[in-house]
């Protein structure tokens, strides 16, 4: 897979430019089904794109081929933080 731009993204997954911006600015939630489409996107897991974790506390491991570039590595890992983050920030508000 070449570097995907963000409008290629956006196009791979069937919004415009300003709906991805917004996703990934974290402005707006994704979707079970765009968080599908994100994993086929980048052939990973969506398990790897939440960043789960295993009963045994391990981190779900979606191998990254070496055909992906660093900048989709970058994206992928920086997508992956934000819904760490998120979940982490939704969950805390639930406890408070």
């Amino acid at each position: 897979m070449s570097d995907l731009s963000q409008a290629e993204i956006a196009r791979r997954m069937g919004m415009d430019r300003t709906a991805f911006s917004k996703i990934k600015s974290g402005t707006r939630r994704v979707s079970a089904e765009e968080l599908n489409k994100f994993a086929d996107i980048f052939d990973v897991t969506t398990d790897y794109l939440l960043g789960r974790k295993t009963n045994d506390d391990l981190t779900v491991a979606a191998h990254m081929d070496d055909n992906l570039t660093d900048k989709q590595k970058k994206s992928i890992q920086e997508f992956i933080e934000f819904q760490k983050a998120r979940y982490l920030k939704e969950h805390q508000d639930k406890k408070d």
